[in-house]
Formats: structure tokens, sequence, C-alpha cells
């Protein structure tokens, strides 16, 4: 390739756009400085998302320290940043160059709430900052092409200051909402929805229980007419707040957050959950994620003006059911639900909700007839159980699981539940079915004995290999050594998928079983199950790529001898032809041998 070629690749800014995407802010800021091609292009990524504003006020004016008293109870005033000088209209023209490339803005103050916890990332921006920028900027956008902007205030008088970057632009906002004078909430939503009028995606996260903001977020909603996706905390999408959300023409999605990532809400705020829901509501949703009991969605389902083209519906149960309240239900599901592609039912454990101990009969738990009536929605791909103990499931009950649902992509069926000592429990043969029949599963989920894995000598000449799986989640399954479970796991998965092990929320767990007063050795035992399961998944890649150079090695034998056998096939037919000759040959002269 001549030198005319390599400058002119070496100067596309698609390219270059991507390889500086996968750069850190030093290596850009070094990009900036080769020519100004390049520095336009890092710029632009260097400036794509803030995620710390003070860092990025900093150019516009030089920060320092300085006290602030938050509120009129505390003795001593905090430290703050505050510019150190006023700004000019030089610092403005300087910071536009900047500004204008600002695409993202995430401030999110929440983990400075004590004082005593601060560092110097962690300190925020006095309330000044804000009043400074918004007196002095020529522009009436400070960010004029934002497009996304989230903020979690630490504190709720800081819930205004996200008003002065907010424009008609931005599609994607963040709130943290908290509980204050009235009056002032108000008027702090009044402005949102006056400036932010093309939001389409809303994530909302609250401190309080929702029945104390409920009244405030219901005027949000009110005043952000075009949503397309709405997204809150578990238990905070109450029925006034599914009754609004129902007239929103344009509403696709309703999801819920993930509840270590977000304080989950009251649930006594979604009991009992009965919402309005109007003749021509929801016409747009596909996707649909709430919280309540089972005796309530289950009725909400049945509502004929409840919408029936629902591709996704992610329930969260408030309490546990019988397996004929869950039998009932996934019954109605499938009748109602016709184009469902995405179904979760989810009990979480928290501390609020602890397990009840001891655990109930095995007789009493959900078995194979009562997910039967989902057996005939063809059209799931996608499948998520969790409740509070151990399923009433035999691995034989699992050939039928499979086998009816062929087209799985993704199975989480209870992988997390509350230890026990002689429960129910599934072997590490439950995989089998699904390795045979489920050709595009993708993600696995189960909870399997593991202390006693099968003989290899009995299974190897009929286990099945898992085609495209690409992760298998044991939560903290019983496991007594890690070899021998190695060994059997690196005849089923593919190269390159992972064994996870733990908790989706582990210290909510541990408290809710301390709370239900389970065992401490039941408990202590868990620890070392994720030990042994964590030594698997270091085992296991080795294992597996051995196992399939070995299988490959063999392959190539058997092809070796498959070749030989054709050779000397081969050889047999042609000299069966040169006899076939000779004594034709021989016929003819009249010879005789």
């Amino acid at each position: 390739m001549d030198t005319a070629s390599v400058r002119t690749v070496a100067h596309i800014d698609e390219l270059l756009a991507m390889i500086f995407a996968h750069l850190d802010d030093r290596a850009l800021s070094r990009a900036a400085c080769v020519c100004r091609q390049w520095s336009d292009i890092a710029l632009n990524c260097l400036w794509y998302e803030v995620s710390d504003l003070r860092r990025a006020l900093a150019v516009l004016a030089p920060l320092s320290l300085k006290p602030e008293h938050a509120s009129s109870h505390v003795a001593r005033p905090s430290n703050a940043y505050a510019f150190r000088r006023p700004v000019t209209p030089e610092d403005w023209r300087r910071f536009q160059r900047y500004s204008a490339r600002v695409r993202r803005l995430r401030y999110d103050q929440r983990q400075v709430r004590s004082s005593t916890e601060r560092d110097k990332r962690h300190v925020p921006l006095h309330s000044k900052v804000f009043d400074e920028l918004s007196a002095t900027c020529p522009t009436p956008d400070i960010f004029p092409r934002l497009q996304s902007l989230t903020w979690f205030p630490c504190a709720p008088g800081r819930q205004q200051q996200c008003v002065i970057f907010m424009h008609r632009r931005v599609k994607h906002l963040g709130l943290h909402l908290y509980r204050s004078e009235p009056h002032s909430s108000t008027a702090v939503l009044q402005q949102i929805c006056a400036r932010c009028t093309g939001v389409t995606i809303l994530d909302l996260r609250v401190e309080e229980p929702m029945r104390q903001l409920e009244d405030e977020v219901l005027s949000l909603l009110q005043g952000l007419c075009g949503l397309q996706q709405v997204s809150l905390p578990i238990f905070t999408l109450t029925p006034r707040i599914l009754t609004e959300l129902s007239r929103l023409p344009h509403l696709v999605s309703v999801s819920l957050g993930h509840p270590a990532q977000a304080k989950p809400g009251d649930r006594a705020d979604v009991t009992p959950f009965s919402p309005t829901v109007h003749e021509e509501g929801f016409s747009a949703l596909r996707s649909l994620a709430f919280g309540a009991e089972l005796e309530d969605a289950t009725r909400l389902l049945s509502n004929t003006l409840f919408p029936a083209r629902l591709t996704r519906l992610h329930f969260k149960s408030v309490v546990t059911a019988g397996r004929a309240v869950l039998r009932n239900f996934f019954s109605v599901v499938h009748d109602r639900c016709t184009s469902l592609l995405d179904l979760s039912v989810d009990y979480i454990i928290a501390p609020d909700s602890p397990p009840a101990y001891p655990p109930p009969a095995v007789e009493e738990r959900p078995c194979i007839a009562t997910f039967r009536p989902l057996f005939a929605a063809s059209s799931i791909r996608s499948f998520e159980f969790r409740w509070d103990y151990a399923l009433n499931l035999s691995d034989d009950d699992m050939e039928e699981f499979a086998s009816c649902w062929p087209s799985l992509e993704s199975l989480q069926l209870n992988p997390e539940p509350v230890p026990e000592s002689g429960g129910p429990t599934l072997s590490l043969r439950a995989l089998l079915p699904f390795a045979r029949h489920c050709a595009n599963l993708r993600h696995l989920a189960l909870h399997v004995d593991a202390r006693e894995p099968p003989e290899l000598s009995r299974l190897a000449s009929s286990v099945p290999r898992f085609r495209r799986l690409e992760t298998l989640a044991v939560g903290l399954s019983a496991i007594a050594k890690a070899e021998p479970v190695t060994l059997f796991l690196s005849q089923l998965l593919p190269l390159g998928c992972p064994v996870t092990c733990g908790l989706r929320w582990p210290d909510a767990y541990d408290l809710a079983l301390e709370h239900a007063l389970v065992p401490l050795d039941v408990r202590t035992e868990m620890a070392a199950f994720w030990m042994r399961w964590t030594e698997v998944a270091k085992l296991l890649p080795v294992a597996t790529k051995a196992r399939l150079e070995e299988k490959a090695r063999i392959d190539a034998l058997e092809k070796q001898m498959h070749a030989l056998e054709v050779s000397r096939s081969e050889d047999r037919r042609r000299l069966t032809h040169l006899e076939r000759e000779v004594e034709d040959l021989r016929g003819r002269t009249g010879r005789s041998p």
C-alpha cells in the first residue's frame, strides 16, 4: 500500500471515531493535540458524556472549596466547590468550544449524604455555581446539543438545580425525587415539563415510599405527554400512576429497576392493585413491568381492556402464593398475551419480606403441573421464575420442560432459593434435556445439587453438548468438590461459556435469612459453596479446552481410519477388477494358469 493510501485511511473520520471510542480521557486529550482533524474528533469523544460536572465546569472558570450551609439544623457548614472569581464573557466564548459537544450529562451525588464519608471526588458543587451559570450564560442553553440528562442530587434542596441544563432537545431524563415543600416541588416540576417538551424516556428514582410523592409524579407524567419509555423503582408503580400512564398515547415500555441498583419502594403502595384502564389506553404498549399480589395481577390481565399485544411482561410478586393461584395466573397469561416473547415472575427476598421458616411442605410448592399452561405459549423465548424455596421439580420434569419449549433462548428457573436441608433438588442431570432439546438456549440458570455428579462412564456415549449457551448460573447450589463437577460440565458446555455463582442482591438476601431465623450453619455453608463454584469457574475453561482438543484428535483419528477403510475398499475393488480381466484374457487366449 502506498503512502497516499495510508494517509487517506488514517484520516477517515468514521474510523478515527471508532478508534477513539476505546481510549480513556488521558489518551483522548493527547490525541486532541496531534492535528486539527484529530482534535475535533477526539474532543467530540472526550466531551460526549460528562459524568463529572465539577471537572467540566473547571474548564469554564477555576473552582475552589468554600463553606456552604446546607440547612438551618446543620451546626457546621460543609465545604463545596464554588467559582474562585466571577465568570466573564470571555470564559463563555472559550467554553462554548466544548459545551456544544456534550450529548450526555450525568450528575450523581447521592453518595455524599454523609459528610464523614466524603472525599475529594464526591464534594458537591456550591449552590452559587448554578446561580452564576444561570445569570451569566450568554445563550439560552448551557449545553445546546444535550440529549440525555441524569440528575441524582444529594439533598432535596438541589433538585431544582437541574433546570438550567434542560431544553427541548433533551430526549432522556433521569430524576431522583425527594419529598420537599409542596409549592417548591410543584414549581420545579412545572419548569421541568415546560423546558423538556421533547422527553421520550423517563427514569425516576425516589427516596421515600411512592405514596408520599405520588401527586408530584402524576403531575410530571401529565406534563410529559410524549413519553415512550418509563422506568421506576420496584413497588413504586401504584394503581394511580399506572392509570395515568395508560393515557399516554405513545408509551411503549414500562420497566422497573434492578433491586440492587435502585432502592425498592414500599410493598404496601401496590396492595391492593386495581388500576383503571381506559378503552383506548395503552394503545402502543408492548412492554410492561409491575408489582402486585398474584390475584390482583390475574384480574388485571383478565380485563378485556388490558393490552393483549404485549411482547414483554415482568411481574414482581409482593408475596408468595399457592400453586393453584400461580397456575391460574399462567393460564391467563397464555390466553391473553398471545404475542408474548419475554415473561418474568419474580418474588424478591428482602429484609421487608423475609421468607417463612420452617419451609413449606413439598406438596404445597409449585410443581410441573403449575407451569404446564405456559408450555402451549410457543412464542415465549425468555422465561424467568424466582420464588422463595426450591420448587417441587425433578430431573424427569426438566425433560418435559425442555421438550415442550425447544425455542427457549433464556431460562432462569428459581436459581437462588432459600437454603434448606432435605428439600427437593435437581441434580446435574437436569442440564441434559436442555442441551438435547433447546438448540438456541443462550442463558440458563438453575439451582442444582452438585454434590454427587453423574458418573462419566455411564454418560460418555449420550452426553449432548450445548450449541449456543453463553452463561450458566447456579446461584449457591450445593457442591462438595470442584474437580468432578468441572469434568462433567466440560462435556456439556461450549468453550467460552462461563459458570457464574452468587446472589443478585446479597446484602438484602442475607438480612432476610437472618430475619427468618434460618440457622447460622446453613448460611455459613453457602459461603463454602460459593468458593467451590468459583474454583469450578476457574478450572472449567482449561478442562473444556482439553476435552475439545481430545475430541478433535479422536475425530481426526476416526477420519484417518475412515480414509484407510475407503482406501482398502478401493484396493479390493481394483484387485477384483484385475482378477476379472485376467480371467477374461485367459478365456480368450485359451491359456490356463
